[in-house]
């Protein structure tokens, strides 16, 4: 169980980064465009190539080291994040920009998130996945309201 504790604090912190680009990307497209259009089609590309990359990921989890890959999709994730904050600053940035770090964020998102999920069965003992699972839960759920509210309040800087 330590090491899975190890790797959900990870979680934790990747998680709640995660939400926080999603608010700066959708935060972004409305003050680029002031289109609400644009703020959807953020959301789009980010859904949008979860949708093929689900159908085929579970041969690649299978395939390939789950631990290399839960990296891979961080890693892409925070290069697309760092990327898109240096156009930021450089006021180079354009809207098909935040499209295109949605969907690097999206589709490497889903292939670190099935990774990990298949991954736990192998580092925790089975009267400890109902445990797991909550604390999983929790990451995501709280991700979910601290990720944006943190986002929110570092806006300003």
């Amino acid at each position: 169980m330590r090491t899975f504790t190890r790797i959900w604090f990870g979680q934790l912190v990747s998680t709640i980064g995660s939400y926080m680009t999603d608010f700066a990307l959708t935060f972004w497209a409305w003050e680029i465009t002031g289109s609400a259009t644009a703020l959807a089609l953020v959301g789009f590309f980010f859904q949008l190539p979860r949708i093929p990359i689900t159908l085929v990921v579970g041969l690649i989890v299978d395939r390939f080291n789950r631990k290399h890959l839960m990296m891979l999709g961080d890693t892409v994730a925070a290069l697309s994040t760092v990327g898109t904050g240096l156009l930021f600053l450089t006021e180079s940035l354009q809207i098909w920009h935040l499209y295109g770090a949605a969907m690097l964020n999206g589709g490497f998102g889903q292939i670190q998130s099935l990774a990990y999920k298949t991954s736990m069965s192998s580092m925790v003992p089975p009267h400890q996945l109902t445990r797991a699972n909550s604390m999983n839960s929790a990451v995501y759920y709280g991700a979910a309201i601290f990720g944006p509210a943190l986002a929110g309040v570092l806006h300003p800087l």
